[in-house]
């Protein structure tokens, strides 16, 4: 490309970004009206300097505080298309797996700039935050959110290797009782930490399981997800089997969700969490 330095005329390369499915993108300037379809691309964006960006974002985008004010296009199981076309996004940052497939091949018919993400690894949480960086020009914040996350993630993994493993129970919901394979980001989180997920093997990535099987592999912890104003009830509804090692032993904890769950900058503060935790398993375990 020829570029002349001309008073009236500027001149720039087109944005080519390859997204989480493999497709290209290609935006002729950076992004300047973003939507974000899940609450980890509002958190990444706002952690590389873009927030301000962000025209509409899902539901449960919370994090930081000024998220909570962007006006919401719906949610992981419905987006409102309409308001996201009246908002005329020059790109529309999507969750593959995360928001209705219907919904996402709208608005690619409508020609919209989306970039996809599906974060599945820690690696991938670094990989989008520098990606997300150029779609917007804000290519050195990203690269610092990024090497931050990185180091601290990575100097977590090195304090927690070569200890005793300990045998996890992660419980997502009670009725139904669910929990995670070990696909999820939560399963990887616990082997990072030295634990071991009891139901990593289902093939189901958000399973349904019974009381008999959670007997039946008798973890030495079980962790939940942070259930505001309900933490005492979960842990009395295990207070009846007292043969199972977690709760003969008091190792009964919960994580807040978004800590845990997402994979976003904050993930480091849900591993230190997960590894102080299976810590105190540790030191607790049936001899």
């Amino acid at each position: 490309m020829l570029c002349l330095s001309l008073v009236s005329l500027s001149c720039h390369a087109d944005i080519v970004v390859t997204d989480d499915t493999g497709q290209e993108l290609r935006l002729e300037q950076p992004a300047q009206r973003i939507v974000s379809t899940a609450p980890h691309i509002t958190e990444m964006l706002f952690a590389i300097g873009a927030g301000d960006l962000i025209v509409g974002a899902a539901e449960f985008s919370n994090y930081p505080e000024a998220a909570k004010s962007i006006p919401r296009i719906g949610s992981h199981s419905k987006l409102n298309l309409e308001k996201i076309i009246e908002l005329q996004p020059d790109l529309i940052i999507a969750w593959e797996t995360g928001n209705p497939k219907r919904d996402i091949s709208k608005l690619m018919e409508l020609r919209f700039p989306i970039f996809i993400s599906e974060p599945q690894e820690l690696d991938d949480i670094e990989s989008n935050l520098q990606r997300f960086g150029l779609l917007t020009d804000f290519t050195a914040l990203a690269d610092i959110s990024a090497n931050k996350f990185v180091t601290q993630a990575q100097e977590i993994i090195e304090a927690n290797k070569n200890k005793s493993v300990v045998r996890v129970f992660y419980q997502v919901w009670e009725q139904p009782l669910m929990t995670l394979n070990g696909v999820h980001l939560v399963s990887k989180v616990i082997q990072h930490c030295g634990g071991e997920n009891i139901f990593a093997s289902l093939d189901l990535i958000a399973p349904q399981i019974s009381i008999e099987a959670v007997l039946q592999e008798n973890p030495d912890v079980i962790i939940a997800g942070d259930i505001p104003g309900a933490e005492d009830e979960w842990k009395k509804y295990w207070q009846r089997w007292q043969q199972l090692h977690a709760v003969a032993k008091d190792q009964l904890y919960s994580i807040p969700a978004d800590l845990i769950v997402q994979h976003t900058p904050r993930l480091v503060e849900g591993m230190e969490k997960m590894c102080a935790i299976l810590d105190k398993a540790r030191i607790a375990q049936p001899e």
